[in-house]
């Protein structure tokens, strides 16, 4: 079983970001991330559902009446 350890570099060394014990001679493999990466994590942003209200409102694909499509899907299989 693999276990994910988070760590970070400094001074050439690895530092695990939270206490781990290892044992003696343990293999370890190390993923190392590019920086390309991290810039990209950095650059999400997190929306707020309110930034989507009203997106889809003039879509063409949500004109005509709801409860017609609803029964189109409901009787498709009949």
């Amino acid at each position: 079983m693999y276990e994910a350890i988070e760590a970070i570099s400094r001074n050439g060394g690895i530092t695990p970001l939270e206490p781990v014990q290892f044992e003696e001679n343990e293999h370890l493999v190390i993923l190392r991330l590019s920086k390309r990466l991290e810039q990209d994590k950095e650059s999400l942003i997190v929306k707020d559902w309110r930034d989507f209200v009203g997106v889809l409102e003039g879509s063409p694909h949500f004109s005509g009446d709801p409860l017609h499509y609803q029964r189109v899907m409901r009787n498709e299989w009949d």
